[in-house]
């Protein structure tokens, strides 16, 4: 083999380790830098479903608004900070609905692939902020909150357009958990 070769399969075979790390890396530590290994999705869905299950499940929780996160294994800092500002937003600002489940926050990785299907289910171009109506575990409406890497860098517009598109999804699911008879607003287009 010529050195041009074997200096070409060196690199070539180093940038994979260097890959694979930052892979593994990121799919077994929470994005935080706490060091702490973090819950995979999978392990994240059971524990949902276990809060859920061990509280006696009252109309008001048969429907729901979910805020997804969707994103990949590898994270640039303006992802990162869209999902650190949405839910910060959500935790401030929607306490009581949180409490109630009536919204939840779900950062869920796109790149496992039992998540690959969401990639089509949502029409993902990216990493995406999407509300979610469900009614019993079923979609009804979603809408891909497509604004929130333009807002990032301005959080109090960032905000004012989340708050506004989850209130709009919250006004559709009274406190009751009836559906209002008014129609869903037009641009929660699917």
């Amino acid at each position: 083999m010529k050195n041009g070769s074997k200096i070409f399969l060196i690199i070539a075979l180093l940038a994979g380790v260097v890959i694979f790390m930052l892979l593994k890396r990121g799919s077994n530590y929470s994005s935080s830098g706490s060091g702490k290994p973090a819950a995979s999705n999978s392990q994240q869905a059971a524990a949902l479903e276990n809060m859920t299950a061990s509280k006696p499940i009252a109309e008001a929780a048969s429907r729901q608004i979910i805020a997804y996160y969707f994103h990949g294994t590898v994270r640039c800092t303006t992802c990162l900070a869209i999902e650190q500002q949405a839910k910060a937003l959500m935790e401030q600002r929607f306490t009581p609905q949180l409490a109630s489940q009536r919204l939840l926050f779900i950062p869920v990785n796109y790149d496992l692939p039992e998540n690959r299907h969401f990639i089509p289910d949502y029409k993902l171009p990216c990493p995406s902020l999407v509300l979610v109506q469900k009614k019993n575990g079923v979609d009804e409406k979603w809408k891909l909150l497509g604004d929130t890497w333009q807002l990032i860098t301005e959080p109090a517009k960032f905000d004012n357009y989340v708050e506004t598109e989850i209130r709009g999804f919250l006004e559709q699911i009274p406190s009751d958990g009836s559906l209002n008879s008014a129609q869903p607003p037009a641009s929660a287009a699917r």
